[in-house]
């Protein structure tokens, strides 16, 4: 019986074994997922992002590209940052804006942000936004920041960290509670 053929990590230059049903080693993973790291267009071995090709591509070594077998998730689209031409007509008498934290009664959270933080929760307890509506939203956490472009920016940021690991965001909020009830503001 044969041994079964030993798996590499597709990060160019690694050596690391890994299991059959990984593509990375846990380190390059680990960059991968905080995009440190993505695949190289020419070969589609993994390299540092801030780079077109990997070193192997840019100075024209053969490289022989992952087996086939090799299935690399698609990776979702980063979080776009939502803006409203709207918006910048009324922001200008704003100096302060809020990125919130709704946890909804289906145990998902509901991040968003504003100029003006309570109108926007009582539309959200109202059932004014479709995104809420009939799932009991409740505020857990809250920022506040200097102006629409830092709030637009904060959003997509925390709606980055929730896809990608929404137990951070789950800390959080545990964090800002046990901050609220330190400070007696409840």
């Amino acid at each position: 019986m044969s041994s079964p053929e030993k798996k590499y990590c597709l990060y160019a230059g690694c050596k690391k074994t890994i299991p059959s049903n990984h593509y990375l080693c846990s380190e390059h993973y680990e960059d991968e997922q905080a995009d440190l790291i993505d695949q190289c267009p020419k070969c589609g071995r993994f390299k540092i992002i801030d780079y077109k090709l990997c070193s192997d591509c840019r100075f024209g070594r053969t490289v022989t590209k992952p087996a086939p077998k090799t299935q690399v998730p698609i990776k979702k689209n980063k979080i776009s940052i939502e803006h409203s031409k709207a918006w910048e007509k009324a922001d200008k008498e704003f100096t302060k804006f809020f990125v919130y934290i709704l946890k909804l009664d289906n145990g998902k959270f509901y991040i968003g942000q504003s100029n003006d933080l309570r109108s926007r929760i009582s539309e959200h307890r109202d059932g004014g936004c479709p995104s809420t509506k009939g799932l009991n939203p409740k505020l857990h956490y809250f920022e506040i920041l200097p102006n629409r472009n830092s709030a637009e920016h904060r959003e997509a940021e925390l709606k980055g960290i929730y896809d990608k690991n929404p137990r951070q965001i789950r800390r959080m909020l545990i964090d800002f509670s046990d901050l609220v009830k330190e400070l007696n503001l409840e």
